[in-house]
């Protein structure tokens, strides 16, 4: 009897490590769901390598929470002059860093808790010296004089396979599809922040993001900065790049459709990464 004891003794011992183990793999102890594990953006987005041909002006791709962007760019125009101590072309890479960083999720980005990097690339010639054959350039113009710029390819268009051709959505051969016109100030001339975080905008077009200049949306989850929008992003006036903005690059990349920020009329479309208005 006192052996038999001893075995039914461990096999209880037994049976309770394995409703333990299988409540730990299940994620159910005592009736409590366990924390799922956080997505990543691998898990979320895969690799980006079906949406890379590899010859495009703007290539992304994804390794566990980890996004690469690279951008091909062609300086020209006067992109010696310099503000203070430094280039346009040096402001010019300086502010399309600041789309590389740290960023986190939440509930209206992304998913809730996860963090992830972005890292940012930049291959650059100059007045067309040293690019590589079949590999699309997207040509960033300087100027001197004041005057708005822009990127040379449309409202509401956005295709990441012809950035950097003269078949996009403007029929006119002045400067490939993708291109920014980068001018040294509207009414002023930029300070040397300005002009970095100007470049950064323009960026945004190239990569596929509408502006937001405060039409009429108040701050939001997305953006929580400031009391209008567009103070606190960078496809507004001279903020940051958010998580949101990622997202949406994302979104583009990954249908290859330009990602507005209010229904203006088509071809201006609210993303559908915009969750909180």
């Amino acid at each position: 009897m006192k052996k038999a004891f001893k075995g039914s003794r461990a096999l209880a011992i037994i049976a309770a490590a394995v409703i333990a183990a299988t409540a730990f793999i299940t994620g159910s102890i005592g009736g409590t769901l366990a924390a799922p594990a956080t997505a990543t953006l691998q898990q979320m987005y895969g690799t980006l390598a079906e949406n890379t041909g590899g010859y495009e002006a703007v290539k992304a791709r994804i390794s566990g929470n980890t996004l690469t962007i690279d951008l091909y760019v062609n300086f020209t125009g006067a992109h010696k002059t310099k503000i203070g101590d430094q280039t346009y072309a040096a402001l010019a890479k300086k502010g399309f860093r600041l789309w590389a960083g740290a960023y986190a999720g939440s509930q209206w980005d992304f998913k809730p808790g996860m963090r992830f990097t972005v890292k940012m690339n930049i291959y650059d010639i100059y007045n067309g010296a040293g690019r590589k054959p079949g590999q699309n350039y997207i040509d960033f113009v300087c100027k001197t004089s004041l005057g708005r710029g822009y990127v040379f390819q449309g409202v509401g268009y956005y295709n990441r396979e012809l950035m950097g051709t003269y078949q996009g959505a403007i029929p006119d051969k002045s400067y490939p599809c993708g291109s920014i016109v980068m001018y040294n100030g509207v009414s002023r001339r930029y300070t040397a922040n300005q002009y970095a975080k100007t470049a950064a905008h323009e960026l945004g077009h190239v990569l596929g993001l509408g502006d937001l200049y405060g039409k009429g949306v108040a701050a939001t989850k997305e953006c929580p900065g400031g009391t209008k929008y567009e103070k606190g992003d960078i496809m507004g006036a001279h903020g940051h790049v958010t998580a949101n903005n990622i997202e949406m690059f994302l979104e583009a990349y990954r249908t290859n459709r330009y990602q507005a920020y209010v229904n203006s009329g088509l071809p201006e479309v609210k993303s559908a990464v915009i969750r909180s208005y």
